[in-house]
């Protein structure tokens, strides 16, 4: 038994893994369904598209057979929550109403300088705060008549705990100082901010948000892990300011009224997803209590991954602006072939789901829902608007345009349809669209990896062969690739599943500049400690090169050439088969393809 766990008699920690309801712990995090004796879902802890996540109730464990985890719910809830043993066994207690020995001392994460209790603590407290100023405070008075204005309710102020940060520098640290708080807390916890000076101490705080609308976001189970502050001048710049991340909180993981949202989202087996605070807190209070919105930042992988756990569909519900039509295109990517349903409800221009349901109504609503078109469908048509009829170079490149997108989906029959309606809409023959289509090749940036990782021992040696692929994973994770050639980069470029793998998780995390999150992508594989041991091995490697640049374009140039052969190997293939089956048509499209390749091939030859 570790000293941790010492304290603790091991027939309380009985008790309480015999108390949890196993079922009910995990439905907080997945959406359930009965399978004969046992409960089925999504893994949370790996993307899949068909369920092989299994509860047992009789047992009390869980088992995933796509990824291999599994345990009891300390262990669920340590893995799901990246919790410590005592951690999750306290969470454990509570929900058991089982107490524990008082702990002789709090144990602080490493490198936090909080215990996650202590975070929840304070945020809490901060978040009551708030509220109350909200209510009652004689200096919040413009808050109030704010929210009037926008139409929130005085049950949505409770229903969502809606609070006021006054103007002064230093009123939620002096308050929270009166409850035994202390500065160094408050700094980790990201509620102030320092500020250096001379001085006995060295450094002085003042309040991170200050004459705001305060929204405290929460995790699935309600616990309060951030705030965004919002001004009421528009002229006032930031609009939008949240909580820095912290262990707890990351921006592009969090959604918005997630932990209201998830019950009935869960029964109705849709989310509606919004672009922000209000629009959220609206759709709920005209019956949408499935509402949720990503917090002032653009729809991310992570949050994909997040939504599809408990739902199979969301409904987009977009401004009818510009912006608003951009950001639901945007969001092709993430979606597509992720298994999750989507439908875009894009509101007349003017219009959000704010002004919207207040101005028009819920049966309004319910008909623009009623009419939402498929995400696939929604871009093609965007695309097809804005093409023009009578120029052969716009429509050429606006059929090029939509062609890319159809490479996107998997799905041969929507493939067909859409080169129909490509094919009427623009005036050019469906045959030469079906003919291009192989020829556009565009990276399919999926919400998560659906390949399953290959299995690792503790102790790994890389693989032998294919430099250019490792040199280029090295220059990747040591921060020496340019973003110009991080665009380059192919996921399927790489054959060797160790280096696949890694790239693609690696790729999940390119900036909007092409640059890499380095520190995003190392906390993804953290969790492995094979996969953790191989990411520290590359990132430590010595490699020595006279010409960086050089040598990451000849390697760049390498894996093209081996792809290029590699579909040319496949396309002569074909051509054998068809010929062989009688298909002159085949041949002569497939020779069509081969001719183009071998052009290309060539072009890598000579640059």
């Amino acid at each position: 038994m570790t000293s941790e766990k010492r304290g603790v008699p091991s027939e309380t920690i009985q008790q309480i893994r015999e108390r949890i309801d196993i079922v009910d712990l995990i439905s907080t995090y997945v959406s359930l369904s009965k399978a004969g004796q046992n409960f089925k879902g999504l893994c949370p802890f790996h993307s899949e598209k068909s369920p092989s996540f299994s509860v047992n109730p009789a047992n009390q464990y869980f088992h995933c057979f796509g990824c291999q985890a599994g345990g009891d719910a300390l262990t669920f809830l340590m893995k799901q929550e990246n919790m410590d043993f005592m951690e999750a066994l306290r969470e454990l207690s509570q929900r058991a109403g089982i107490p524990l020995p008082e702990p002789r001392q709090v144990v602080s994460r490493p490198g936090s300088g909080l215990s996650r209790e202590r975070y929840f603590q304070l945020y809490q407290l901060a978040a009551s705060w708030y509220h109350r100023n909200l209510q009652e405070a004689p200096e919040a008075e413009d808050a109030r008549a704010y929210l009037d204005r926008r139409g929130i309710s005085r049950q949505s102020w409770a229903t969502f705990q809606l609070g006021y940060a006054p103007e002064g520098w230093n009123g939620l640290s002096n308050w929270l100082g009166r409850q035994a708080v202390t500065p160094e807390e408050l700094i980790h916890a990201g509620l102030v901010v320092r500020k250096e000076q001379e001085g006995p101490r060295g450094f002085s705080t003042y309040d991170r948000f200050r004459n705001r609308v305060i929204f405290p976001i929460a995790d699935t189970r309600g616990q309060v892990i951030g705030f965004g502050g919002r001004v009421m001048q528009e002229e006032a710049s930031p609009k939008y300011l949240n909580s820095p991340e912290t262990d707890l909180f990351f921006k592009g993981r969090s959604l918005y009224g997630l932990d209201k949202a998830r019950p009935s989202a869960t029964a109705a087996g849709r989310f509606y997803l919004a672009e922000g605070y209000f629009d959220v807190i609206t759709l709920y209070e005209y019956g949408m209590t499935n509402s949720v919105a990503p917090l002032g930042t653009a729809l991310t992988a992570d949050h994909v991954h997040v939504l599809r756990r408990f739902v199979p569909s969301v409904t987009l519900v977009f401004d009818g602006d510009t912006a608003g039509v951009n950001a639901a295109l945007r969001t092709l990517d993430l979606f597509v072939n992720s298994g999750v349903d989507v439908r875009v409800i894009l509101l007349p221009a003017g219009e959000d789901p704010d002004t919207f349901l207040r101005t028009h109504g819920v049966d309004a609503f319910r008909e623009l829902e009623r009419r939402a078109a498929t995400l696939l469908d929604f871009v093609v048509t965007s695309v097809l608007d804005k093409a023009k009829k009578d120029s052969i170079q716009d429509r050429v490149k606006c059929a090029d345009e939509i062609l890319a997108i159809l490479q996107k989906t998997k799905n041969p029959l929507e493939k067909d349809e859409y080169l129909k309606v490509v094919s009427e809409r623009l005036g050019i023959r469906q045959d030469l669209l079906r003919k291009r289509l192989p020829t556009l090749r565009l990276r399919v940036e999926s919400a998560r990896p659906v390949s399953k990782p290959p299995d690792l021992p503790l102790a790994v040696s890389l693989p032998a062969g294919k430099p250019e692929e490792r040199d280029l994973l090295i220059l990747l994770l040591q921060g020496r690739l340019e973003p110009m050639h991080i665009l380059q980069l192919d996921e399927e470029s790489f054959t060797v599943p160790l280096y696949r793998y890694l790239m693609t998780q690696a790729l999940c995390h390119r900036t909007e500049t092409g640059a890499l999150d380095l520190e995003a992508f190392r906390g993804d594989v953290s969790d492995d400690p094979a996969y953790e041991a191989v990411v520290a091995q590359l990132s430590v490697w010595d490699l020595y090169l006279e010409d960086t640049h050089d040598h990451v374009v000849g390697c760049l140039r390498i894996l093209s050439q081996k792809r290029l052969q590699r579909r040319l190997d496949e396309l002569i293939r074909q051509v054998k088969v068809a010929e062989r089956e009688g298909r002159p048509h085949d041949v002569d499209i497939l020779n069509v393809q081969i001719n183009e390749i071998l052009t290309q091939k060539a072009g890598l030859t000579v640059s």
